[in-house]
């Protein structure tokens, strides 16, 4: 027993007291100390802290609340010490070999049901058989240290599998390490390719700028100069002839009289000279995508838009099923070449060619308010009309699911007014619910509910910047229109004006490449679309003397389709 307990006495001894271990705790290294021990390691050098290092790996141990005292006790080296610290006190005595219940009887079994040893007279009076089953004390030694050897070489395989996983998870850090830095340049060069392409366009952009501001410059100061000597020689003639009136007596002033006036006369300018107003225009506008490293392009003239086309009607016969448009709303491009139309009073989404041409209807039970796409391989074209859920159509035209605003088990208490709808660049479809002052995101693939977003402007049309993934919010009867980032912060109103008053109406919006495409009108007949940016600054007006626009949309070939009433109208660049 000596022997044995001197090979294994320092597995149970204090790393800093070097006594038997008292109150184990373990950290989270494995190591073990006293608790008593902790408390003054900590308390002498870490007290408040929340953590503690390992004294003998400095493996750092987060500790609870309770400190020290609230680690984990090992209890099963609690139990050994205990166990040993009990075989001791048996082998130390003069008898450790003697039964202590029959003197003289040496303990020369052991009984493997109570699990202990025992003598003769034990093994007959309190561990007879059947009910024990005991052996020989030699037998009993060499198969329990058989069966712990079977348990060594179990933990020897998980000691070998904890130290090839420890080999394996360094390894892989440093392999981790060296991608880092490896990305880390990766990122950077491409970055300082960029920088240079951004810094390149740009200079050309600002030596442009530079070049038409001094041409222009130069056509104002010419301009300045020619009004500059008109009004000089017409200045001193005026000067010249009111004071020869108040300093000539009658017979010369009669005498010069006609001479004086036709000089005058001479002077006088049926034209002043003009100079086109066209030439303080100077705007820039941003590329689509940063991504492509546009930075964009001048605009050194405002566009003017002209009408092209007007859709209205399919056919004259309404046996075979083709009816006039009747109040359309919203208006989106959806796949190449083609665009759809949301027919509220005929309960129908219509599809049209970019020529004007009817492709096809999509009838519908309710009646529908707006309608978005989602630019994937499919094409999809989501609806929202005055039921409680939004649609989805595939590239044929059939429905591929609906889904509602709220959660399912909310759907018969919740009172939802959908209005409005659009769809990020990523495919994030946007409801707008004018009942609830929110927009709600949803899904592309299946349409969860993804947030609800509280607005201050009622969502009655919604469009979204591709370019700084702001959302415009127009409020129809509010008068404005405005800008937020998608989490529902306002960042800028749009209060739009016609003859200096404002609207009565704000209807369709529509982003493209940070501007924002707005159709407003007063009574019917008065509609406009404006041009503004992101920031509310006026920049153009597009159209006028529309009935009742409401959705707007840019179709694929670059033209402006407004849905206006009974009709679309089509515009073009001039």
């Amino acid at each position: 027993m000596a022997t044995a307990l001197e090979k294994i006495d320092h597995h149970l001894k204090c790393g800093i007291c070097q006594e038997r271990y008292t109150h184990p705790k373990v950290l989270d290294c494995q190591h073990n100390f006293c608790q008593n021990c902790l408390e003054e390691y900590y308390t002498g050098r870490y007290k408040d802290t929340p953590k503690i290092p390992c004294p003998v790996c400095l493996q750092e141990t987060v500790l609870p609340d309770t400190r020290i005292q609230g680690l984990k006790t090992n209890f099963l080296l609690t139990g050994i010490i205990e166990e040993i610290s009990e075989q001791e006190k048996l082998a130390c005595s003069e008898e450790k070999n003697t039964c202590q219940k029959h003197q003289g009887e040496k303990k020369r079994f052991y009984c493997e049901t109570c699990q202990e040893l025992i003598c003769n007279s034990c093994a007959v009076l309190d561990h007879c058989k059947p009910q024990h089953h005991y052996i020989d004390i030699g037998e009993a030694s060499l198969k329990y240290k058989h069966s712990l050897q079977d348990i060594f070489l179990d933990f020897n395989k998980e000691i070998k599998g904890l130290e090839k996983s420890l080999t394996a998870s360094s390894d892989a850090q440093q392999e981790f390490a060296w991608n880092v830095t490896k990305t880390v340049k990766a990122v950077q060069d491409r970055a300082t390719k960029m920088r240079a392409e951004i810094t390149s366009q740009e200079k050309k952009l600002i030596d442009k700028i530079q070049q038409i501001q001094q041409d222009r410059n130069q056509m104002y100061a010419e301009h300045q100069k020619t009004i500059s000597t008109m009004l000089q020689g017409k200045q001193y003639s005026l000067t010249a002839a009111q004071d020869f009136i108040d300093t000539a007596s009658e017979s010369d002033f009669l005498s010069f009289c006609p001479i004086i006036s036709k000089d005058l006369e001479s002077l006088k300018s049926p034209n002043l000279p003009w100079i086109d107003p066209k030439l303080s225009y100077l705007r820039f506008s941003p590329g689509q995508r940063v991504d492509e490293i546009n930075l964009g392009q001048l605009e050194v003239t405002a566009d003017t838009w002209e009408k092209c086309h007007t859709c209205r009607e399919f056919g004259k016969h309404a046996w075979f099923g083709r009816r006039r448009l009747g109040m359309v709303q919203g208006i989106a491009a959806t796949q190449p070449g083609e665009f759809a139309v949301v027919d509220c009073w005929n309960k129908r989404v219509v599809t049209w060619s970019n020529e004007g041409q009817h492709k096809q209807n999509i009838p519908l039970k309710s009646h529908p308010r707006d309608t978005a796409t989602i630019h994937n391989h499919d094409n999809q074209l989501v609806v929202v009309d005055d039921t409680k859920y939004v649609k989805v159509f595939d590239k044929k035209n059939k429905l591929a699911f609906q889904v509602p605003t709220v959660p399912q088990s909310e759907v018969d208490g919740t009172e939802v007014n959908l209005c409005s709808v659009a769809v990020t660049k990523d495919g994030t479809i946007l409801v707008g619910d004018v009942k609830r002052m929110v927009w709600t995101e949803h899904r592309p693939t299946d349409g969860q509910l993804l947030h609800t977003v509280p607005v201050q402007t009622p969502p009655y049309f919604l469009a979204v910047d591709d370019c700084s993934d702001r959302v415009v919010i127009s409020g129809f009867k509010t008068q404005e229109v405005g800008v937020a980032v998608r989490n529902g912060t306002a960042l800028s109103t749009i209060k739009p004006i016609i003859d200096e008053k404002p609207v009565q109406l704000c209807c369709g919006i529509y982003c493209h490449s940070s501007s924002v495409y707005a159709a407003v009108c007063n009574e019917a007949g008065t509609g406009h679309i404006h041009h503004y940016d992101l920031d509310g600054v006026f920049l153009a007006c597009l159209a006028q003397d529309l009935w009742s626009p409401h959705g707007i949309t840019f179709k694929s070939d670059g033209q402006l389709a407004v849905a206006d009433w009974d009709s679309v109208k089509m515009y073009h660049k001039v």
